[in-house]
């Protein structure tokens, strides 16, 4: 069913891993996809696929972290396509699981760059362009380091941001017809992190042992959850922070107890 039919989707860092699973999830449900992404050739290759599918698309190759690029990305949309229905400010990296004594300033900086600016850059143009049309829907790609203390000295922080402005930006926008929302997800098998895992950054099977559900997401487990979200039948959700963590967040302290 083509639930997102003569939509405008932009899905930031769109060319692999969890965003370009939503975006393909976001064309088969109809929708025309705009894919930015530093790595601009991963970015062209998905937009060539999806066109594959019969949508249209096109990429771009842009560093949300800057405000030139930013403007680049939603003004190339608007000429090819005159409106913006959809953001999902899916763009981000992450670093080593270190103590703060150790974690090299270059992360600290990136981190904030790529994970909280772009997001607000992206966010603050998109909600100027559906402003104007009075309705939009936005969707922030979190993650469970901003909802509970991971040795995540930065990333976990930047997170809990993303997750304040989600609210704020919610609040803000309600009477525009804009909704914002957050999707926080747990441990999800994307390129990244199975190159964590080969490079001994992450030990699967702990992931797996400690969470509830007793495995590691698939991408497409978030995308299912972005879909709901955008859709008709979210349409009084607004400001929300949904965990899909196969159950990560209520664990608490059954560590603890012999069960």
């Amino acid at each position: 069913m083509k639930d997102l039919k003569d939509k405008v989707a932009v899905v930031t860092g769109g060319a692999s891993g969890i965003g370009k699973t939503i975006a393909f999830a976001f064309a088969e449900a109809g929708a025309t996809v705009v894919i930015p992404d530093l790595d601009a050739e991963g970015a062209e290759e998905t937009s060539r696929e999806i066109e594959n599918l019969g949508q249209k698309s096109f990429s771009i190759e842009s560093d949300v972290a800057n405000p030139d690029h930013v403007d680049r990305i939603f003004d190339n949309t608007l000429d090819e396509y005159g409106k913006i229905d959809i953001l999902v400010n899916n763009a981000g990296t992450t670093h080593p699981a270190v103590s703060i004594l150790d974690l090299d300033l270059e992360y600290v900086d990136r981190i904030f760059a790529v994970d909280f600016k772009g997001l607000y850059l992206c966010s603050r143009r998109a909600g100027r362009e559906m402003i104007r049309q009075n309705n939009g829907c936005i969707i922030n790609i979190s993650s469970i380091a901003g909802l509970t203390p991971l040795p995540l000295v930065m990333y976990g922080p930047m997170k809990s941001a993303v997750n304040m402005l989600t609210k704020i930006l919610a609040r803000e926008w309600a009477q525009y017809k804009i909704r914002v929302n957050a999707i926080a997800p747990g441990y999800v098998m994307t390129p990244l992190i199975k190159n964590m895992i080969e490079k001994g950054q992450r030990d699967p099977h702990l992931i797996e042992d400690r969470t509830p559900m007793k495995s590691m997401m698939d991408p497409m487990d978030i995308a299912k959850a972005v879909l709901f979200l955008v859709s008709s039948g979210a349409r009084y959700i607004t400001g929300a922070i949904l965990p899909v963590d196969g159950g990560w967040l209520s664990d608490g302290g059954w560590a603890a107890y012999n069960r």
